[in-house]
Order: structure tokens, then C-alpha cells, then sequence
């Protein structure tokens, strides 16, 4: 199955072409199990373009599309699915990346299926041996983040949280993170980020476009209808529709 995977969760804008196959299909990692490497995949990835531009996702995405297409020899009209990233992200990034998965879907007549970033993320690094903490910029100095078991099922979230409030988040919920990773790793609060003491690993080494398809490779697999592609904005925006005027006459 040929899948075209779209994310503008972040700053960055990525698509990518993937093969994925049916599970008895497939292929060997690198390394193997002997390195604590996953066996099989069931995806490959045929091409993948990304381009970090914050205020341009709608001009960027299509473009990369087209490219990444190009880059493994496949026409449009060769996809046979969309996965596209949920978020949690900005308001106008995400709109884009499903506005244009449900364009594509319905004017090539192809399901299109939605997937939490986070998730995306979380399934491209995996497996790791121990739980993974996913962190992503949500602006006005706090973090979007999501929490992980070895086994890739989400512990936590995803959700909102001020940097300096992640520790005792966790704690609360009963999850020793092993893993950092995500755009925004960065922007915890070192002092308290080492009261958990945390690895990196750096989430550029993997393709969130492969951690998608894989993310939803039961449902495609099996042929299931997509749900509604549902943002997680995770937050009201900045822009409201104004109230009803005021009365000058105190009526």
C-alpha cells in the first residue's frame, strides 16, 4: 500500500512516501534484535521532504508533496492513502497539514486517516527499553507533551503543561521518564529536567512520516473507515469572534 504521510504540527513541514506492508511481509532492521532493535518494520519510507518555516506551512506543503513524489517515481494518482498528523500544534499549522489530507483524499478518491503527532513520533523511535517523553513547543512558554511506555502505548496526555511543572506532572501520574525527545526538548527547564534525568535522543534520526504510516498501518491495513480528522489544538486560539456591541443607552 502506497501512503502519502503529511505533519505540520510543528514548525516544520514534512511529507513523506511510504510502502507499507502487510505484517508477514516485513523487512529487518539494521542490527536486528541482537541491538535492542525492532525485528521487522512494516513500513519503508521512499522519500521524505521537510522544511522548518513556521509562518509558511500552506505555501510549503503541496510543493514538498509534489517533490517527494517525484523523488520515488510515483504520481498522485498512485496513492492509495493519506495518514496525516493531528497535532497537538499551533491552530493554523494543523489546519493546513488536514485541510489538505482531506483535499487529497477526497479529490483522489483515497481514505484519509488521522494520527497524533506524538504517536508519530513515539512509533518512529521505537522501540526503546525504557518510557519515552515526547515534548513539543506550544508557545506562551509551555510545552505540548505526551508520555510513553517501551511498548508504545501513551501514558500521558497529550497535553499542555509550563516547563517547570513537567516533573511533578509525571510523578503524579506515576511515569519515571527514560526518553527525551521532540522539537521542544529543548525548552525544559534544565535544573528541573534533571531531577528525572531524562536521555536524549534526537527525533531528527527518524522519520515521522514512517512512525504515522506504522501508527496506523491496523487501520489501513484492515480497510477500517477513517474518523474525522479532529485537531488537538488542546486550547482555545487567540482569536475570538467579537461579543454584541454594547447598548449607548445603558438598555
Amino acid at each position: 500500500m502506497l501512503v502519502l504521510a503529511l505533519d505540520t504540527s510543528t514548525p516544520s513541514v514534512t511529507a513523506g512516501v511510504v510502502l507499507l506492508r502487510e505484517p508477514h511481509e516485513g523487512i529487518a532492521e539494521p542490527g536486528g534484535a541482537a541491538h535492542g532493535a525492532r525485528p521487522t518494520r512494516l513500513g519503508s519510507l521512499l522519500a521524505e521532504r521537510s522544511v522548518t518555516d513556521a509562518f509558511a506551512h500552506a505555501e510549503r506543503l503541496m510543493p514538498l508533496v509534489v517533490d517527494a513524489l517525484a523523488g520515488c517515481g510515483h504520481p498522485l494518482r498512485d496513492l492509495e492513502t493519506v495518514v496525516v498528523g493531528l497535532g497537538p500544534g499551533p491552530f493554523t499549522g494543523l489546519r493546513v497539514g488536514i485541510v489538505t489530507a482531506a483535499a487529497l483524499g477526497d479529490g483522489l478518491h483515497i481514505p484519509a486517516h488521522g494520527v497524533p503527532s506524538h504517536d508519530g513520533v513515539a512509533q518512529a523511535l521505537a522501540p526503546l527499553p525504557g518510557n519515552t517523553l515526547v515534548v513539543t513547543d506550544a508557545r506562551r512558554s509551555e510545552l505540548y507533551l505526551s508520555a510513553y511506555r517501551p511498548d508504545g502505548s501513551r501514558a500521558v496526555g497529550p497535553l499542555v503543561a509550563a516547563p517547570a511543572a513537567v516533573p511533578d506532572l509525571l510523578a503524579g501520574n506515576g511515569f519515571t521518564a527514560g526518553y527525551l525527545t521532540g522539537a521542544g526538548a529543548g525548552l525544559l527547564d534544565p535544573q528541573r529536567a534533571a531531577a528525572f534525568d531524562p536521555a536524549p535522543v534526537d527525533a531528527a534520526t527518524a522519520s515521522i512520516s514512517l512512525g504515522l504510516v506504522e501508527r496506523a498501518a491496523v487501520s489501513l491495513l484492515t480497510g477500517a473507515v477513517p474518523g474525522p480528522l479532529t485537531p488537538l489544538y488542546l486550547r482555545r486560539p487567540d482569536a475570538i469572534a467579537p461579543g454584541a456591541p454594547k447598548s449607548v443607552l445603558g438598555r
